[in-house]
């Protein structure tokens, strides 16, 4: 027998789906809900299954969500057009407002919530549920990089040409207008 605390009236989910979960279900969870993620995500093409942890937890007003997840996907680079690898990292804890839009805070409290990055930003509905599947895949599609770049070895932009001046032979014709 053990002699280390046990959380009580948690739930943890070890190999299953992450599936939406009813915030109504979470109030009653004093430890929380934690989650084992070793699966693909729905919209986010990855090489490998997305893996990692999530825990959320019920506060009244605000479902507090802390995970980590990574995976690998295939990028095609915007310069050479090339496929490469690129990990995805995502390390997040999130305040989820539940309930009515939060109060606007005054220009004061504005200006303190910008310093502070445990700021609210996204309001759920009491009634609803919690989806820990997309939360996963909005943390890691954020990192999905703007521009795709292969790395500093990258060959760029192939040449049309057989020649070897670099000179695509579609455009020869514009040379002879050169002076």
């Amino acid at each position: 027998m053990s002699n280390s605390p046990q959380p009580k009236h948690s739930d943890q989910i070890v190999g299953e789906r992450l599936r939406p979960v009813p915030l109504s279900d979470l109030r009653h969870l004093e430890a929380g809900r934690h989650w084992q993620i070793d699966q693909t995500i729905e919209g986010l093409a990855s090489l490998t299954p997305v893996r990692g942890q999530l825990h959320a937890n019920h506060r009244g007003n605000v479902l507090e969500v802390v995970g980590k997840a990574e995976t690998i996907v295939t990028l095609c680079c915007d310069r050479c057009l090339q496929h490469f690898n690129h990990p995805l990292r995502a390390s997040n804890q999130e305040l989820l407002w539940i309930g009515e839009p939060a109060p606007i805070p005054s220009d004061s409290m504005a200006m303190e919530c910008e310093a502070d990055d445990s700021g609210l930003m996204e309001q759920l509905d009491p009634r609803g549920n919690f989806d820990p599947e997309h939360w996963v895949f909005e943390q890691l599609n954020l990192l999905l990089p703007i521009v795709n770049h292969c790395g500093k070895d990258c060959p760029g932009p192939a040449t049309w040409s057989s020649d070897g001046d670099g000179i695509d032979s579609r455009w020869s014709a514009l040379q002879d207008l050169n002076p």
